[in-house]
């Protein structure tokens, strides 16, 4: 009995612990937007920019292996890609824009993130389908590490949105086990 009761407190703390720990990174975003590049040309080419942010809550650095993925109403699957040659124009999308703001894209974004720092972050989906009229945006990599590093379940952040009137509006958000992207992953070899 003895026994029973040490290995329950023992879960006990464990968990007390790992809820302690839990909000060591706070996440943050904004509505996609839908941008045009070369607009009326035959190089149009339609994006959705997705901004988000990634804070560091601790005061020891944190591991953020970070990945964002896009898969539309229409079947299609987008991994989030950087494109240097249309940041000009992205930047000023971003609600929160100022002058001289810096924005990381996923590659740069993942890894290490040092105490009480912020990292704006850019999601860039090309050629996206304008007849889209819903997206899921899955973002892994920002649940405690004890689970993605144990590999004790595959979660990912849902956020879905739905077209409405030339804007995206927030319809459901929260942690998934969806692996929608992780079977994209394994047919694309790309992610």
């Amino acid at each position: 009995m003895k026994l029973k009761i040490s290995f329950l407190g023992l879960m006990f703390i464990l968990c007390l612990s790992l809820t302690t720990n839990a909000s060591q990174l706070d996440f943050s975003w904004n509505a996609p937007k839908t941008y045009v590049h070369n607009k009326g040309t035959d190089g149009e080419t339609m994006y959705i920019i997705w901004f988000y942010n990634l804070e560091n809550t601790f005061e020891k650095p944190i591991a953020v292996p970070v990945e964002v993925f896009l898969m539309t109403d229409t079947g299609k699957k987008y991994l989030d890609t950087y494109y240097p040659e249309i940041m000009d124009h992205v930047a000023k999308l971003d609600e929160d824009y100022k002058e001289g703001k810096k924005y990381q894209h996923t590659a740069i974004a993942r890894g290490e993130l040092v105490p009480k720092t912020i990292k704006h972050c850019v999601a860039m989906f090309e050629d996206v389908d304008p007849k889209v009229k819903r997206l899921d945006i899955f973002v892994t990599g920002i649940s405690h590490f004890f689970f993605w590093r144990c590999r004790m379940i595959d979660s990912s952040y849902k956020i879905t949105y739905e077209r409405e009137q030339g804007y995206w509006k927030l319809i459901e958000h929260g942690m998934t086990k969806d692996s929608s992207h992780s079977s994209y992953k394994v047919e694309s070899g790309n992610w």
